[in-house]
């Protein structure tokens, strides 16, 4: 669930332990964890690079559990949560019975690098108020509900419930943070929410990101350059992995490669299908028979 890791665990207490896994919007993952008693290390990686993980939000559902990384630890009850970074060594200690709900997702869709998660990593997050409060109960019912929900479903809510991390995270950045290159990840991060949510629309495009957020052209480009793209190529990438998740499912079947490339802002069969070839190595079409 968590990358290379090792498990602890008293022979005579540790009787069982399950976890339910969904994909939700596809770049994410939502698990339910129920278990006995046992701790989970992750030891320093000896190979990879800081790019090999995932961010985990986790909620307790019942029990405890004491999550330490980058010197950190905090005390999780029922209702908490907190995160930690798999690029990084941390412990996950749970000394009951437990249920446990995890949300794991790339550092790339909440427009983080790994390093600048250390700041929020096991530290407590407020639950009672805001948007904590929110993100604390949806995870509840989503462990609480996890094998009721179609792909669709899945995926709609997916695209909420990342909506919502992404407003935590930068909440929590604003208030801890004078750290100008965090400033500027929070300000690339809404502007990236701001282009998911206008993907469909054909006259986005970086200069529409630059007036939207108040800056240049230039500043925006700047922004994305830090994180090895442009602003064009990653909204072009957005928009063909949309098109990807729907050539992906089912449940679209009845809709043109053009339709679902319109869908998404891309116009044109043939433009869908050299910019599909270059990205997944196939046409749309040979892709959907194929799968």
């Amino acid at each position: 669930m968590c990358g290379a890791v090792r498990v602890l665990a008293d022979r005579d207490v540790f009787d069982s332990g399950t976890i339910v896994t969904s994909a939700l919007g596809g770049d994410m993952r939502v698990s339910l964890v129920s278990a006995d008693p046992h701790t989970v290390v992750r030891q320093a990686s000896r190979g990879g690079g800081e790019n090999d993980g995932f961010v985990y939000f986790c909620r307790t559902l019942t029990g405890r559990a004491r999550l330490t990384q980058d010197g950190d630890a905090v005390e999780l009850r029922p209702g908490g949560i907190a995160l930690f970074d798999t690029t990084r060594p941390h412990t996950l200690a749970m000394p009951d019975a437990f249920r446990m709900v995890t949300l794991r997702f790339p550092h790339r869709v909440v427009g983080l690098d790994p390093h600048h998660t250390r700041g929020l990593t096991a530290v407590p997050w407020a639950c009672a108020t805001g948007v904590g409060a929110i993100v604390s109960v949806v995870l509840a019912e989503l462990g609480n509900h996890l094998d009721e929900l179609s792909v669709t479903e899945a995926d709609q809510l997916g695209n909420s419930i990342l909506t919502m991390i992404r407003s935590l995270l930068a909440d929590r950045l604003a208030q801890t943070s004078a750290d100008p290159v965090a400033a500027r990840q929070m300000l690339l991060a809404r502007m990236q929410e701001f282009a998911r949510d206008h993907l469909p629309d054909v006259s986005l495009s970086p200069a529409m990101l630059a007036r939207q957020h108040n800056v240049s052209l230039r500043y925006v480009q700047v922004l994305f350059a830090e994180h090895g793209t442009s602003p064009a190529r990653w909204i072009r990438d957005e928009r063909l992995a949309r098109c990807y998740a729907y050539l992906a499912n089912p449940q679209y079947d009845h809709l043109t490669v053009t339709a679902i490339g319109e869908r998404w802002g891309l116009c044109g069969a043939s433009q869908i299908s050299r910019l599909f070839r270059e990205q997944y190595g196939s046409t749309p079409r040979e892709f959907r028979k194929r799968r």
